[in-house]
């Protein structure tokens, strides 16, 4: 087994609504669906599609904040509105790339808010308490509305190596990470194939392909008119698999993550 004691798990977010703002956290229930909480909620087109940030980058500027009850979404020039889980009881189709399965659909009043605010007729869907959704190469494991994954982790100073390379320095929050590990070299992360954090053990399944989300500013709502940082990134992080950036992971047990849990490489 390699330790290394001076790793520790330096930040932690999570994103209530897939593509909208995320939030840091001091401490987390990982689970094996994800952080909990962790993109529940999701935008979809009527048909039940998902809708991102790609498409829309002002999703970036909703704030979803959790509540007993469900959400409150904040935007800005919008008076704030409820979400209540009570409320999502309707079946709806949905789908994720090409993975189909069950959500649940509820308030039109919120429907016509994220309408309004996005420009384009949407919905609002919840997973769920039992996400009908498996991840696909492990079947026993579910999933909510992230892309493919549920657990995103980057290295700091894999942020801080192509910072050194922009004309303008990104925050970490632009990647989307849920997991951010400090102590470790620039891309160490890319080696890794099994991670101890505190008392969750993750599988290290695949790096991160990176697109054009990753140029939407999260205080802006817009992409760089340059489209960096992902044109830096072509040039050096490009690879056959796509331009990589962070490492997807899969939780084998759940448990409390915190802010300075040791980060343990098993394998």
């Amino acid at each position: 087994m390699m330790s290394r004691p001076h790793m520790q798990l330096s930040q932690l977010f999570h994103y209530p609504v897939k593509s909208c703002a995320g939030f840091p956290l001091t401490q987390a229930s990982a689970q094996l669906m994800g952080l909990e909480g962790d993109r529940c909620w999701m935008v979809a087109d009527s048909s039940g599609k998902f809708i991102t940030g790609r498409q829309w980058p002002r999703m970036v500027l909703i704030r979803p904040n959790i509540t007993p009850t469900g959400l409150r979404l904040e935007a800005p020039e919008m008076e704030p509105i409820e979400v209540s889980y009570r409320d999502y009881v309707q079946p709806q189709a949905s789908t994720v790339w090409s993975y189909a399965f069950q959500a649940w659909g509820g308030s039109a009043e919120v429907d016509d808010w994220l309408s309004f605010f996005l420009g384009t007729e949407c919905r609002l869907l919840y997973i769920g308490q039992q996400s009908q959704r498996l991840l696909r190469s492990d079947e026993s494991k579910p999933l909510a509305f992230a892309d493919g994954y549920q657990y995103l982790l980057i290295g700091e100073h894999s942020l801080a190596d192509l910072n050194q390379r922009l004309p303008d320095a990104v925050p970490m929050l632009q990647f989307r990470p849920n997991l951010v590990v400090s102590g470790a070299e620039a891309f160490a992360e890319d080696e890794w194939k099994v991670l101890r954090i505190g008392s969750v053990v993750f599988d290290v399944v695949k790096p991160c392909e990176r697109c054009i989300f990753t140029t939407v500013d999260p205080e802006s709502g817009q992409m760089h008119p340059q489209k960096q940082p992902l044109v830096t990134l072509n040039q050096y992080r490009a690879f056959p698999a796509g331009t990589l950036f962070g490492q997807n992971l899969v939780a084998r047990n759940s448990g409390l993550l915190m802010l300075g849990d040791e980060v343990e490489v098993l394998a």
